[in-house]
């Protein structure tokens, strides 16, 4: 019988200290995202205060939010660019997942294009799934097919154009 003057044996123990370690060191976070801070949270207040949300609602929606910052961030950006109160635009930004592109996409429209009704363009950023890509497409409609704004803002909003009738179907026709 032959025997290796390596044995496996004393190598496994140092591996397995060796990952308890890396484990204990790294930090656990979910998706790369860092947890909210204290101070994400004192932030947040301080900011929707400033934009005019009285103190108790302004630490509602900071206290309920998963990402503080985010939230207060979009607020003060859509409140700089749109003709929208501060609590119409709390409202939008607590409820969607996405806040910041949310502030973006109402910035891109209003930037690029002339908006007569901001409740509207805020309204359907927040109703759509990509808001970035939506303001993207409002204002190529607009520029590119010469659309008015609450027609390119329609169209973008749809859900799509779904053909029927295109292949042959095992339903019968009736």
């Amino acid at each position: 019988m032959v025997h290796s003057r390596f044995s496996s044996v004393p190598f496994q123990w140092p591996a397995i200290h060796f990952a308890i370690a890396a484990l204990m060191a790294a930090p656990l976070s979910f998706a790369g995202q860092r947890p909210a801070a204290a101070n994400d949270y004192e932030s947040c207040a301080r900011d929707l205060v400033t934009a005019g949300i009285e103190a108790a609602i302004a630490a509602n929606a900071c206290g309920t939010a998963l990402r503080p910052v985010d939230v207060s961030t979009c607020v003060t950006g859509v409140v700089d660019v749109a003709d929208v109160s501060a609590l119409s635009a709390l409202s939008a930004c607590s409820r969607d997942r996405r806040p910041r592109e949310l502030a973006t996409c109402v910035t891109n429209i209003h930037t690029a294009l002339a908006v007569t009704n901001s409740s509207e363009v805020l309204n359907n950023c927040r109703l759509s799934i990509l808001p970035e890509r939506y303001s993207s497409c409002v204002v190529g409609l607009s520029d590119g097919a010469g659309l008015e704004l609450v027609e390119s803002l329609n169209q973008c909003i749809s859900a799509g154009y779904r053909p029927v009738g295109l292949a042959p179907t095992l339903i019968p026709a009736q």
